[in-house]
């Protein structure tokens, strides 16, 4: 096993010999901060909602991104298959023209052109 996989910090709370640890751990920082510089509280609490929040969004918005991301190419292969659809009605519209046009002009065209 790689160190990733049996690092504690990759492995779910449930997992952890003490459950909540972390946030024990850091409320106990946090407090002994705040009786030293109070002034920090609302700063310390936002860094906190950082550290213990984005993970929790994370697991929210990574299936919204990964929907996101489908229609995004869902989209793109129809706009894809659309403009080859027209690619070959033009192609078909300048052939009928040129042949028509040949066979009006008969021998008066000059080969390869």
């Amino acid at each position: 096993m790689s160190s990733e996989e049996t690092s504690p910090i990759n492995q779910p709370a449930s997992s952890q010999k003490l459950p909540g640890g972390r946030i024990v751990t850091s409320a106990v920082l946090i407090g002994a901060g705040m009786l030293l510089e109070p002034e920090l509280l609302g700063g310390t609490l936002i860094g906190a909602g950082v550290v213990y929040g984005l993970p929790l969004a994370g697991q929210i918005l990574r299936p919204v991104a990964t929907t996101a991301v489908q229609l995004g190419y869902s989209a793109v292969a129809a706009v894809g298959d659309l403009l080859a659809g027209a690619r070959d009605q033009v192609q078909g519209i300048i052939a009928n023209a040129r042949s028509g046009y040949e066979r009006s002009h008969g021998s008066s065209t000059i080969p390869g052109h």
